[in-house]
């Protein structure tokens, strides 16, 4: 079987089983990007095909926008090359949503990796009381900042985006990072979001103030993910359920 059918049907065998699972960038050394699906940060299982890429690019310092490229895929990633990288990129990912039915046993793992709101848990009670299915239809989002002459303010246009705001430039542990989390473009507030190093199996949570922003001190050095899933009632039907996760990778020194 070709490697590209076998990518697509592992991903469409795990949508259902691992769907709260993140996906993320991750940079490699010979300066490609990967991008795949994990339990937990740092460690790939799966990788996207590229016919769920639905947006995709990337932006240099200069503010000149760049081309992300297949390359090719792995047994746990799909490899992605930026054309013309240059110095200090930022670079995102919109995947096609999907829809299905979360079965019974999950539900409550779910709730525990992505903290719904109080609104949230009080409609699924109503809803499973009612003696209906958890039907979902989720989309991803992806943003990484590589090296600290990224433009990390810059617009992007997916569903979901995080920003930071401070400090300009490069990262390093104990001084305050800002970061503003963002769906169609607007803050999202009381947001619960986890920020997890490669080093450590233990994430912060934060939630969002008003104006959909966090403020941190990063204790440790390395990768870090900042991930969220905001969970609502689709406004088209009330017994359905839409989400927009989103996953923001940058470095710290």
């Amino acid at each position: 079987m070709p490697r590209r059918l076998l990518i697509g049907t592992a991903v469409l065998a795990a949508c259902a089983a691992s769907h709260a699972h993140d996906t993320w960038f991750a940079p490699q050394p010979d300066g490609s990007l990967s991008l795949g699906t994990g339990n937990r940060f740092p460690v790939f299982e799966l990788g996207v095909d590229t016919k769920y890429f639905v947006k995709s690019g990337c932006r240099g310092a200069d503010g000149g926008a760049r081309t992300l490229d297949w390359q090719r895929y792995t047994d746990k990633s799909t490899v992605l090359r930026v054309r013309d990288a240059g110095a200090g990129l930022t670079c995102w990912m919109q995947l096609a949503p999907f829809e299905f039915e979360l079965p019974p046993d999950k539900i409550e793992v779910y709730f525990k990796e992505i903290r719904p709101s109080a609104a949230a848990l009080a409609a699924w009670a109503d809803l499973k009381a009612r003696g209906l299915p958890f039907l979902e239809k989720y989309t991803k989002s992806a943003r990484i900042d590589l090296g600290p002459q990224a433009v990390p303010t810059a617009a992007v246009g997916t569903a979901m985006d995080v920003r930071r705001e401070a400090p300009a430039g490069a990262l390093t542990t104990g001084t305050e990072a800002s970061f503003v989390v963002l769906r169609e473009g607007k803050p999202i507030a009381d947001l619960p979001v986890e920020l997890v190093n490669e080093r450590s199996p233990i994430g912060l949570w934060h939630r969002t103030d008003a104006q959909g922003r966090i403020r941190t001190r990063l204790p440790l050095p390395g990768r870090w993910l900042l991930r969220g899933t905001d969970l609502r009632l689709a406004p088209s039907d009330p017994t359905r359920w839409e989400s927009q996760f989103i996953t923001y990778a940058f470095e710290v020194n």
